[in-house]
């Protein structure tokens, strides 16, 4: 009986190391192998090294390396697409906004023109009428009230004569501008317009 004791007393524990290593051989959980693949990649981010500016800079000499340029953003992208259009439409625009300038001053010197020139015209009535008021007149003092009149009016045709020229002038020098600029010999004769006769006014008494 004894003897079957010890024996007993020495084969549990030997049966319980064996069930604890057989146990300890078993397969790892789910969690276990969860936790062995997260700290696998942290050991592998850890050794991988991070490639920056300032190491291709130390490795510059000994690693050929090429900056690939920075793709456009969808902005700049739109911006640039913008701007091209407004380059290729500007002078286009350009050239319609010096046309429209360039015809507003040539209305604005035909216009000067034929003020004067309606100016002389009318100076030209008033003359004739003292003229005639002058010859039928017997009265020696509205006679000179009327040459008075009429030597004022002399010297008002006079300023004409000069405003008249002046206008003409100014609109021959638009004309020489416009063919400088390269405008067409027709594009011209439209700008310029239909202008006044001249008129000559006759200062002469006898006429």
């Amino acid at each position: 009986m004894m003897v079957l004791m010890l024996l007993v007393l020495f084969f549990v524990p030997t049966w319980a190391m064996a069930q604890e290593s057989n146990e300890t051989k078993k397969e790892p959980s789910l969690a276990e192998l969860a936790r062995r693949e997260r700290e696998r990649r942290a050991n592998i981010k850890k050794e991988v090294p991070v490639i920056t500016n300032a190491t291709l800079k130390k490795l510059k000499g000994l690693v050929s390396v090429s900056e690939a340029p920075a793709a456009p953003s969808q902005g700049e992208t739109e911006a640039e697409a913008e701007t091209e259009a407004e380059t290729e439409t500007e002078p286009e625009e350009t050239a319609e906004k010096d046309l429209a300038s360039r015809k507003a001053e040539f209305d604005e010197a035909r216009m000067n023109l034929k003020n004067a020139v309606n100016r002389s015209m009318v100076l030209q009535l008033k003359i004739n009428d003292l003229r005639n008021a002058y010859f039928r007149e017997d009265d020696g003092t509205t006679q000179a009230r009327i040459q008075q009149q009429l030597q004022e009016t002399l010297q008002e045709i006079e300023s004409n004569k000069q405003e008249v020229q002046a206008a003409r002038e100014a609109l021959q020098k638009l004309e020489n501008e416009a063919r400088k600029e390269g405008l067409q010999p027709g594009t011209i004769r439209e700008l310029v317009g239909e202008l006044p006769k001249e008129e000559t006014i006759s200062t002469s008494p006898n006429q």
